[in-house]
């Protein structure tokens, strides 16, 4: 449908037009309770829209246009999983990654829900293990330090979540992250760390990422020249965020070791999936369940669930 060759739009076009000597001095002037009016309270956020050019007239034409555009019809044909994506004939379902346990959701046959708790279920397994320190380094040291080695999607969002949650860092583990591919980057970023407690999480979806296999052979030569040329080494401290397991065991990763993601997951939302292992090891499987919790309002809880009922395994 051509949204602009609606009635709706019109009208709002002609709304436009007359409401051009709007002030938002004589807005408030006119309206004490103008704030109050057009604020409101929505999926843990307040929003305040009195300090926009808008009155009545406009909000519902704004409301009449959304409506012939069906936005609620749409919203919920992505979260029953239809196909939304029309350039690639698939479904988005970037929201798949935040579903609570209790939740299903099956597209084509498959049962995404079950996929993506099957992941988190593997990621919680890890993240216990390295924070609990059943998980040891090569020399039998407890891990210390993660470093992320990705870019874009693969960087970006656990990057600043990692920093936003650093306060939930209470297991002694840090993350840092390297997506430059200047060498001065990664130089930088090793530079002190203790190998024998360093693990890295090599973070691309198909493994052929030039700028980030570039960073983790730099990593892996340094790892192996802190042993002493021991190459069995990388096997305590490299694991994959990827979907090309054999791409991972030809760099020397075990793909048990290898966290898998999906072809639908883009890389704005790509933190809710595996490559938030990073976040999870250093903030713990329980709070990054929270954490996707909160960024859902229909997966929000009043009262923190029960370890149990957080994750399917």
């Amino acid at each position: 449908m051509d949204i602009t060759a609606q009635p709706q739009w019109a009208a709002l076009t002609s709304l436009f037009e007359s409401k051009k000597d709007l002030n938002l001095r004589e807005l408030f002037a006119n309206s004490a309770s103008r704030a109050a009016d057009y604020s409101f309270d929505a999926a843990g956020l307040h929003v305040d829209l009195s300090k926009n050019l808008i009155d009545e007239e406009v909000v519902t034409a704004l409301v009449d246009l959304a409506r012939a555009a069906d936005v609620k019809g749409r919203r919920d044909a992505m979260f029953a999983g239809e196909r939304l994506n029309n350039t690639e004939d698939r479904a988005v379902l970037h929201t798949a990654l935040r579903l609570p346990v209790e939740k299903d959701l099956s597209v084509d046959g498959q049962d995404v829900a079950a996929d993506v708790h099957e992941v988190l279920g593997r990621m919680r397994d890890f993240a216990t293990a390295l924070r609990s320190g059943k998980w040891l380094g090569h020399t039998g040291h407890t891990i210390k330090k993660v470093v992320n080695i990705g870019i874009g999607g693969s960087d970006l969002g656990p990057a600043m979540a990692a920093k936003a949650l650093r306060s939930y860092e209470v297991a002694g583990i840090s993350a840092e992250f390297v997506s430059n591919v200047d060498p001065a980057d990664l130089a930088a970023t090793l530079d002190g760390l203790d190998a024998g407690s360093t693990l890295f999480i090599i973070a691309s979806k198909t493994f052929t990422t030039q700028e980030t296999l570039a960073n983790a052979h730099a990593a892996r030569r340094w790892l192996i020249e802190q042993f002493d040329g021991d190459e069995s080494a990388v096997a305590k401290h490299f694991v994959a965020v990827s979907t090309n397991a054999e791409k991972v065991a030809e760099f020397g990763i075990d793909p048990e070791n290898m966290f898998g993601f999906w072809n639908w997951v883009g890389g704005r939302y790509s933190v809710d999936s595996a490559i938030g292992l990073s976040l999870m090891c250093t903030i713990g499987p329980l709070d990054f369940m929270r954490f996707l919790e909160a960024s859902t309002p229909w997966m929000s809880t009043s009262a923190p669930r029960p370890w149990s009922k957080t994750f399917r395994r």
